[in-house]
């Protein structure tokens, strides 16, 4: 058996061709070598690019080709090494410091590549040393174009801008990324105004794969919480950094959203797909904090206007009313002065009367005594009514300027209302949640326990024992009653018929005891 076998072996070996790990490797990184002696360029959507990919010196990838699935069919590890970046200046690819393009997850590129299989990992790879920028961008392109086209066909280019804003937007809904130089610029606009804003946050990824989804879910949730508008933003960045905003269901969730919605991507001049849909769009984040205390400013304006118009009503109506009471005066002195003069002239022609004809002179006086009497009654009468009609005058004007007043100061005290409801509304929440864990602290006190006749074992570290199986003879432990402590030591056990001696220690003073032929003793 053993010869047959030998013989076999023998056979073999003359007729096939073995080769190592080593040899078969090598010559395979020889066959590549010849088949690609130069670069290639390959193109492919990059996926596993490290978030802090800028920091790293050596930076390893993958390029992913996707059938009509969706999912990857094909793909390939790549790697920007250290000393191709500084040579080659692909740096700034990464970093962001090019104006234009960065490389991102779930991006299409085109990249210059040497074909590197390493031999003693027999791991084949692409040696990134160029990168075809206007290739990527063209693609950005190409997509933002097609979402355009998609959001003109179903009418949601201005379906937001139709939504109405408030009369004053005082509760912000912001959707950032948390503790963000963006969050800071717009947090300091507002409180600059001194109007009382309430700023309720959503944070979210401004850039990269994660942007659409938590965009979108931070909507979600300001609509549920009933704020007042919508504020999404974000510092400046490349036109690639920005192209995440161009995405088809952000834009058609910003156009559908019931709340107006105000952009403040951060950038001058190329505007992205959601600041076209949004009810308004801004360049900074301090420039959307400014737009919200225009409106409260110019509600305030218009509330002022308001005011002044009613004064000047008033001022108008009490001008009007002192000018008739003015021109009734006049008529009064007018009156009077006729009837004096009537007066005198009567006197004179009844002095004359006299001297003429003395034998009528009894009825001359009698006849000028009566056109006295009548023209006094007359003058008299005017008079009074007179007085009467301008009393009435001053009342009605008087009564009109009450009224305008206070509907003024119901208007001024139905604002200043509002503005303390809704600045003292974010409190009570946090108010009931401070409740609630006092209650919770009082319940779970140890010292309750105890007060109900449990005790309390702790070892020799301070912590409590759980279980018997965790002592051993030697170990001390304390016993904590509601009124004093007790110390003991764990001592071996024995029969029952055993003796076991010692003594306890207890804060109080006392002693304590044990049963003999019990494990645990006090000592």
């Amino acid at each position: 058996m053993n010869e047959f076998f030998d013989r076999d072996e023998a056979a073999t070996s003359t007729e096939r061709k073995v080769l190592t790990v080593r040899q078969l490797n090598e010559d395979i990184s020889s066959a590549i070598s010849r088949a690609f002696p130069r670069s290639v360029w390959v193109r492919g959507e990059v996926q596993r690019l490290p978030q802090d990919a800028a920091r790293r010196t050596h930076v390893y990838f993958e390029l992913h080709e996707t059938g009509g699935s969706g999912a990857a069919e094909y793909q390939m590890s790549a790697s920007l090494m250290g000393w191709d970046r500084q040579r080659f200046g692909l740096g700034r690819y990464l970093d962001g410091s090019d104006p234009d393009f960065q490389i991102a997850n779930q991006m299409e590129v085109c990249l210059e590549c040497k074909v590197d299989f390493y031999a003693k990992f027999g791991k084949m790879s692409l040696k990134v040393i160029g990168v075809d920028k206007n290739f990527a961008l063209g693609r950005l392109e190409a997509r933002r174009r097609q979402t355009l086209a998609f959001l003109e066909a179903e009418g949601l280019m201005h379906l937001n801008a139709g939504v109405s804003m408030p009369e004053l937007p005082l509760k912000v809904g912001l959707i950032t990324s948390p503790g963000s130089a963006a969050e800071q610029d717009f947090r300091t606009g507002l409180e600059a105004s001194g109007w009382g804003f309430v700023v309720n946050l959503a944070a979210a990824k401004m850039q990269g794969e994660q942007l659409q989804a938590e965009v979108m879910r931070g909507l979600a949730a300001q609509v549920a919480a009933g704020v007042d508008v919508v504020v999404i933003t974000r510092g400046g960045g490349s036109r690639a950094d920005l192209s995440w905003f161009d995405q088809q269901d952000l834009a058609v969730a910003i156009a559908r959203c019931p709340l107006p919605v105000v952009t403040a991507i951060g950038h001058d001049i190329d505007r992205s797909i959601a600041d076209l849909v949004a009810h308004q769009s801004c360049k900074t984040p301090t420039a959307a904090a400014e737009f919200l205390v225009d409106i409260i400013d110019a509600e305030a304006a218009r509330l002022d206007e308001t005011t002044e118009r009613l004064l000047g009503r008033v001022d108008e109506i009490l001008s009007a009313a002192t000018e008739r009471i003015a021109l009734e005066d006049q008529l009064v002195r007018a009156a009077t002065g006729a009837a004096l003069r009537a007066r005198l002239r009567y006197q004179e022609a009844a002095g004359r009367l006299q001297q003429l004809v003395s034998r009528s002179l009894a009825a001359r006086r009698q006849r000028l005594a009566d056109m006295q009497a009548r023209l006094g009654n007359a003058t008299a009468g005017h008079l009074a009514r007179g007085q009467a009609h301008l009393e009435h005058l001053a009342q009605s004007a008087a009564r009109q300027a009450v009224g305008l007043m206070q509907g003024a100061q119901h208007l001024l005290q139905a604002q200043e209302g509002r503005l303390v409801r809704e600045a003292v509304r974010p409190l009570t929440p946090w108010a009931l949640r401070l409740d609630g864990y006092e209650t919770q602290t009082r319940l779970l006190d140890p010292n309750r326990l105890l007060l109900r006749g449990y005790t309390l074992t702790m070892g020799a570290d301070g912590k409590a024992v759980q279980q018997a199986a965790h002592l051993v003879p030697g170990d001390k432990m304390t016993t904590v009653f509601k009124d004093g402590r007790v110390e003991s030591i764990v001592q071996p056990g024995g029969d029952a018929g055993s003796q076991s001696s010692g003594k306890a220690r207890k804060s109080g003073g006392k002693k304590g005891k044990t049963d003999a032929g019990q494990k645990t003793l006090f000592r």
